[in-house]
């Protein structure tokens, strides 16, 4: 799968979020070590079963411009994964800047967990290519008839590694924690996705399938490939 990206869409614009009255707000951005550590933790033994090989991603945090071998990409864009590097490229200039952009404490929770909620999501293609999904969908979308069918197969997987990482933050709601207002922000930004080049998943799908991961914590049920048309616009 080199030579390609995967991520949030391009461009991707973020309502300021709301406020929410009750529940704490919490401290500075989180660093990538501990989500790497639990999700390195929760994932060997399913990629095992599957059939892959287990091996934890590289993580990159960038500013300015960034050259990999999937391209050269900017810190205006989104955060990415490239299967040729195995590695999460998460945009540091986005983080900061969502987190100092709005001065209430709820405000950072909201940043936060749109950081948490991202780095989970590119860990996601992570799992998707140990597994040979990122090969099997390279070879579909490459194969299909039309623009559309393309796209569809683009949703398919985007939507799929959004269910993935939202397993582990489900997984891990009680220890983080992923209660109160951390809770309430959670679900108000995986709703609020906009896909402008209609190849994620639109807002309504994308709390579906991210939901769906964080309330079963089941990847057995998380095949966005069989699922019908109308589940991944």
């Amino acid at each position: 799968m080199s030579g390609n990206q995967w991520g949030p869409p391009p461009g991707q614009q973020h309502p300021p979020p709301p406020h929410w009255q009750q529940g704490p707000g919490y401290g500075g951005p989180p660093p990538t070590a501990p989500p790497l550590h639990c999700l390195n933790k929760a994932w060997p033994a399913l990629v095992t079963k599957a059939g892959g090989r287990f091996r934890s991603p590289k993580v990159q945090v960038f500013s300015g411009t960034i050259s990999t071998p999937c391209g050269m990409y900017s810190d205006t864009g989104p955060p990415f994964y490239c299967g040729s590097t195995e590695t999460n490229y998460m945009n540091l200039s986005e983080d900061i800047g969502n987190y100092n952009r709005y001065p209430e404490a709820y405000q950072k929770v909201w940043a936060r967990m749109w950081m948490l909620h991202q780095f989970a999501h590119e860990y996601g293609h992570h799992v998707q290519n140990m597994t040979g999904i990122l090969a099997a969908n390279a070879r579909m979308r490459y194969d299909a008839p039309t623009q559309a069918a393309e796209l569809e197969g683009s949703r398919r997987l985007e939507l799929q590694a959004s269910y993935f990482g939202d397993i582990a933050i489900g997984s891990n709601k009680r220890t983080y924690p992923v209660t109160g207002q951390t809770l309430f922000q959670w679900k108000w930004l995986i709703l609020h996705w906009t896909d402008y080049n209609n190849d994620h998943g639109d807002g309504v799908n994308h709390q579906y399938w991210a939901g769906r991961g964080f309330t079963s914590r089941n990847p057995n049920v998380c095949n966005t490939f069989a699922a019908s048309a109308a589940k991944v616009q």
